[in-house]
C-alpha cells in the first residue's frame, strides 16, 4: 500500500548511521584517548576507555543489514527457525544512510513523506559504558550533537530533524546542553529512558535535580523522546543466564538464548522509566512537559496501565491526578509494526500515536509508507493523526 497523497505523512523514527568523524570531530582534545577506533584481526572495533565494545559488531558501519530485512523474524514468522544473523541481507552502507544529500531528501519524496525525526545509531553505547565518568560522557555526546547540528541541522530544512541528545549524569551539564541545543534552533530532543546513572548513584528523572532542565524545555516548548538505547540493565538478564557471566556487555544482535527475548529487561526499564516519571510527580511539577517513547515498542505499556491503576486504587492520597489521566496528556507512543496499536489506541486514543519505521535500520520497514498497513481499519482521520499529524503537531510545524 503506498500513503502518498492519502495524506501527509511524517515519520518520527528515521536513523543515520555515524562515520568516525562524528564522534571524533569536536571531541576535546584530552579525551581522544579515551574514545578510539582500533584494529583488531583487520576488523575496526570501537575502544571506550581501553574496553573493546560489541554492542555494535561494525561500528563503522562499512557493510550494514539491508533496510527491513528482519522484518519477518520481529514478526513471529520463523517456521524454519533461522537466527536472526541467518535473516540478514548484507549490503555497503550507502551514502543517505549516514548522511544528509540528495539521495536522502529523493527517497523520502519518493515515498510521499515530508518529513521524518532522525536519530543516531551509535551514540547510547557512549551513556551505557561510561556512567563512571560523566565528564566524558557529556563531552562525546556534546561532540556529536555539534556534528549532527553541521550534517543534518535540527529541522533548518523543515525535512529533516536530526535530534540531539542530553545525557543526565550530570544535572548542571545537563542543563548546558539544553540551553545550547535550544540556541541552535532544536525543537526535540533525546534522553535515554532509564534510571540515571552518576557518581553519587542512580537516581530516578523525577529527582528534584532535573527540575531545572524540564522547567527549560518547556519553557522553549522543546519536546523529549526516549528512543530506545542500552538502558544499562543488561546484568538484570545476565542474573538468569545459563551460565555465570557477571557484568556482561549487552548485545542486541546475539540472540541465541530465548529467555532474554521473553525478559526483554530494556522494555521493562523503559516501563520503570515511566512510571517513574509519573509517580514521582513530573508532570505535575510541569504540566507542559510533552514526552514520546520512540523506537520502544508498547506491549510493556499494557501491564504497566493496568498495575497503575490498581496502585492508584490503593494509593490515591500518592498522586495529584488519576496516572492514566497523566499519561493522556503528556505521553505520546511509536509501536512496533507488530504490536497490538488497535488496543493502544482504545487506552490512549488515536491523538497520541505516532507512526515510526526504524528506517534504515533492519528490523525497521523497507517501504516506511506501509506501515500504514497496520492501521488500516482506523478511520482516514485517525490514520491521517497517527502517520503525520500528531508528530508534525509536536514539532508545531504545519501538518
Amino acid at each position: 500500500m503506498s500513503v502518498t497523497g492519502k495524506f501527509k505523512c511524517f515519520d518520527c523514527d528515521n536513523h543515520f548511521y555515524e562515520p568516525e568523524d562524528a564522534l571524533l570531530r569536536h571531541l576535546p582534545e584530552k579525551y581522544k584517548h579515551v574514545l578510539q577506533y582500533i584494529q583488531i584481526n583487520g576488523r575496526t572495533k570501537l575502544a571506550i576507555n581501553g574496553h573493546i565494545s560489541n554492542y555494535i559488531p561494525n561500528p563503522t558501519f562499512e557493510v550494514v543489514a539491508a533496510p527491513g530485512c528482519h522484518v519477518e523474524y520481529y514478526r513471529g514468522n520463523n517456521p524454519d527457525g533461522k537466527t536472526l544473523r541467518e535473516f540478514n541481507v548484507v549490503e555497503r552502507r550507502k551514502d543517505e544512510y549516514a548522511y544528509k544529500n540528495e539521495r536522502r531528501y529523493e527517497f523520502l519524496r519518493s515515498h510521499g513523506f515530508a518529513g521524518a525525526l532522525v536519530y543516531p545509531t551509535l551514540a547510547s553505547v557512549i551513556e551505557g559504558h561510561m556512567s563512571h565518568d560523566p565528564g566524558f560522557c557529556h563531552a562525546v555526546i556534546h561532540a556529536l550533537n555539534q556534528w549532527i547540528k553541521e550534517e543534518w541541522g535540527f529541522g533548518d530544512d523543515g525535512t529533516f530533524f536530526a535530534v540531539p541528545i542530553i545525557p543526565l549524569m550530570d544535572a548542571e551539564l545537563a542543563v548546558e546542553e539544553a540551553q545550547w541545543i535550544i540556541d541552535q534552533g532544536a525543537r526535540v530532543a533525546l534522553i535515554r529512558p532509564t534510571y540515571v546513572p552518576g557518581i553519587r548513584g542512580n537516581r530516578s528523572m523525577g529527582a528534584s535535580e532535573f527540575d531545572p532542565l524540564w522547567s527549560l524545555l518547556t519553557e522553549n516548548k522543546v519536546f523529549i523522546t526516549f528512543h530506545a538505547s542500552d538502558c544499562g540493565v543488561a546484568n538484570d538478564y545476565n542474573r538468569f543466564s545459563r551460565e555465570p557471566v557477571g557484568a556482561a556487555e549487552f548485545t542486541p544482535f546475539i540472540k541465541a538464548d530465548p529467555l532474554e527475548s521473553v525478559m526483554d529487561v530494556h522494555m521493562r526499564a523503559v516501563s520503570d522509566h515511566l512510571a517513574s516519571m509519573v509517580c514521582h510527580g513530573v508532570f505535575d511539577r510541569h504540566p507542559k512537559l510533552k514526552v514520546a517513547y520512540v523506537e520502544t515498542g508498547v506491549y510493556w505499556l499494557f501491564p504497566l496501565w493496568a498495575r497503575l491503576g490498581h496502585v492508584y486504587r490503593m494509593q490515591p492520597q500518592n498522586f495529584k491526578r488519576h496516572p492514566h489521566e497523566t499519561i493522556r496528556e503528556h505521553v505520546w507512543f511509536h509501536p512496533f509494526f507488530e504490536d497490538d496499536i488497535y488496543r493502544l489506541v482504545d487506552l490512549v486514543g488515536a491523538d497520541h500515536v505516532l507512526f515510526g519505521s526504524d528506517w534504515p535500520h533492519p528490523e525497521g520497514i523497507a517501504v516506511p509508507g506501509d506501515w500504514a498497513n497496520e492501521i488500516s481499519d482506523l478511520s482516514d482521520e485517525d490514520q491521517a493523526k497517527i502517520m503525520g499529524g500528531n508528530i508534525m503537531q509536536l514539532l508545531d510545524i504545519a501538518a
